[in-house]
C-alpha cells in the first residue's frame, strides 16, 4: 500500500540546502568521543532551526539544559531532538510559551555534534531563531494555501515516483536474472577451457593435440564474444539500476519533506513551515514559491 506524503505522516527527514541568512552559522571539525557544542538562549515560545552538514556522518542532538518534562529521560543534557549517522540534519524546537520551572526568564538548549565514525570531521552548522510574534493574516493565509499546495504536489510526486519504480522492478528483475544465468554459463564455460588446456598439456600425440586446440580456439571464440555482450548489457543494466535507484532516492526525499512541515503546519506555524519549504530544492522546484517571514 502506498503512503500519501501529507503533512500529517510520520517518518525520518531530509535538507536541501544550507539557509542563505543565519543567525548564527561556524564551521568546524569534530573527532573522537569529544563533541562540538553551541549553547541556544530562547525567549519563551521562540522556535530555531538547526542545520549540519558535514564530510562523514556525524550525530546531531539539541540537548535540554532547562527542565522541559519533553526531554528524553527529564531534562539536563538531554536530547529533545536528534538525529543519527548521517551526512546532513536539519532539527527544529520550539521552547515552551511560558517560563521554566525554576522561574528562569529563558530557556537553554545546547547543540552536540559528534563524529560517528573514526575520521577526523568537517562540519558546518547554521542556526535560525524565529519568534512567537503574531504574523499577519495576509501571511498566514498567503502560507497556508502553498503549504496545501505543496502536499498535493508532493503526494502527486510520490506516487508518480513509486509507479514507475514498480513498474522498473517489473521489468529488471527477468533482465537481472537472465544477465545472472548467462554469468553462470560463462563462468562455465571459462571452466571448460581450463580443463581443455590441461588436457592439451598432458596430450602427446600431436594431431590429437591439434584436435583439441581447434576445438579450444572456437570455445574461447564464443567465450570472448558472449563476455564481450554481456559486459555490454551488464553496464547497461548498471545504468537502469542507478535510474530506478535514484527515483526511490528522490521519492524518499518528498516523503521527508511532508514530514518536516507535518508538526510546525499542525501547530499552525506557518513562518516555520514557511522557512522549511524556502530551503528546499524539491519544494521550489513543485512550485513553492519563497515567502519571507
Amino acid at each position: 500500500m502506498r503512503k500519501q506524503v501529507s503533512l500529517l505522516m510520520t517518518v525520518s527527514l531530509i535538507f536541501m540546502a544550507l539557509p542563505a541568512i543565519a543567525d548564527y552559522s561556524t564551521s568546524g571539525s569534530v573527532s573522537g568521543p569529544t563533541p562540538f557544542t553551541h549553547t541556544i538562549k530562547c525567549n519563551p515560545g521562540e522556535s530555531f532551526l538547526v542545520e549540519v552538514s558535514s564530510d562523514h556522518p556525524t550525530s546531531v542532538s539539541i540537548l535540554s539544559m532547562t527542565p522541559d518534562s519533553r526531554a528524553n529521560g527529564g531534562w539536563a543534557f538531554n536530547a529533545v531532538r536528534s538525529s543519527e549517522g548521517a551526512y546532513s540534519h536539519l532539527l527544529d524546537y520550539k521552547a515552551p510559551s511560558g517560563k521554566p520551572s525554576n522561574n528562569a526568564s529563558h530557556w537553554h538548549y545546547r547543540i552536540s555534534i559528534l563524529a560517528s565514525t573514526g575520521e577526523p570531521t568537517g562540519f558546518d552548522l547554521s542556526v535560525s531563531r524565529f519568534g512567537e510574534e503574531e504574523r499577519s493574516q495576509e501571511f498566514n493565509e498567503k502560507a497556508k494555501e502553498q503549504l496545501e499546495a505543496l502536499a498535493r504536489n508532493l503526494n502527486r510526486e510520490y506516487d508518480e515516483l513509486i509507479v514507475k519504480v514498480d513498474e522498473m522492478d517489473k521489468w529488471l528483475q527477468p533482465k537481472v536474472q537472465e544477465l545472472n544465468d548467462r554469468f553462470k554459463a560463462l563462468e562455465e564455460k571459462k571452466a571448460e577451457i581450463a580443463r581443455i588446456d590441461e588436457a592439451i598439456k598432458s596430450e602427446s600425440d600431436t594431431q590429437a593435440k591439434e584436435d583439441i586446440l581447434v576445438t579450444r580456439r572456437a570455445l574461447a571464440a564464443e567465450f570472448s564474444a558472449e563476455a564481450r555482450q554481456y559486459n555490454d548489457d551488464f553496464r547497461q543494466i548498471e545504468n537502469d539500476l542507478e535510474f530506478r535507484n535514484s527515483m526511490v532516492r528522490r521519492s524518499k526525499a518528498v516523503e521527508e519533506l511532508g514530514e518536516s512541515l507535518r508538526t510546525p503546519f499542525n501547530n499552525k506555524d506557518y513562518g516555520l513551515c514557511a522557512a522549511i519549504a524556502n530551503r528546499s530544492d524539491i519544494a521550489r522546484e513543485l512550485g513553492w514559491v519563497a515567502i519571507d517571514r
